[in-house]
């Protein structure tokens, strides 16, 4: 007797096979999603820090330049925003009578680029506890790098970002203002 078709057996192994191949791709792409979305926000914070230290760098021999960039950090916002440091009479006319102590955050004389740059972490990105960093300022010609609250006795600061589950990624900031992901 010649027989054409499938058994019950051969199908129900058949779609067994399949539903658990799809199960691990679900899987698994959500996991790639998130890790995904991880690296865009890590080369986000990057960039912006890059941005801030390329400003200070380019724009130091212009008439009228500020006196220094930086990044301030919101954390609860989860935001970073580039901004520029005047003079004490919040010109750019007396860079020597600017604060750089930089004991205040943001600095008593900063003031937003126009348009302001500012970068928000997606939904389901935030900045890992603790989380004590609150400014980088770059002041030229080298750039001078003061990280606010300085990380004394470290020469570097770690900026630690992640999704609910715990998956992270970190970026490192030097005293000389060079960025490391990890």
């Amino acid at each position: 007797m010649n027989s054409k078709g499938f058994t019950i057996v051969e199908v129900l192994v058949v779609i067994s096979v399949t539903a658990l191949l799809t199960g691990v791709s679900i899987f698994y792409n959500r996991t790639s999603q998130k890790q995904i979305t991880l690296f865009k926000e890590q080369a986000k914070i990057i960039n912006t820090v890059l941005r801030a230290k390329s400003l200070a760098l380019t724009t130091y021999t212009k008439e009228g330049a500020p006196c220094a960039y930086g990044i301030h950090f919101n954390k609860d916002a989860r935001e970073m925003r580039i901004f520029r440091d005047l003079d004490a009479s919040g010109t750019t006319d007396d860079c020597a009578t600017a604060d750089n102590q930089y004991e205040a955050t943001p600095p008593p004389n900063a003031e937003d680029l126009d348009p302001p740059a500012v970068e928000i972490l997606s939904g389901e990105i935030s900045f890992i506890e603790p989380f004590n960093l609150t400014d980088i300022v770059f002041i030229p010609p080298q750039p001078e790098v003061v990280i606010i609250p300085d990380p004394s006795p470290a020469t570097d600061v770690a900026i630690e970002i992640g999704t609910a589950d715990g998956v992270s990624k970190l970026i490192k900031i030097n005293s000389f203002g060079q960025v490391t992901a990890q």
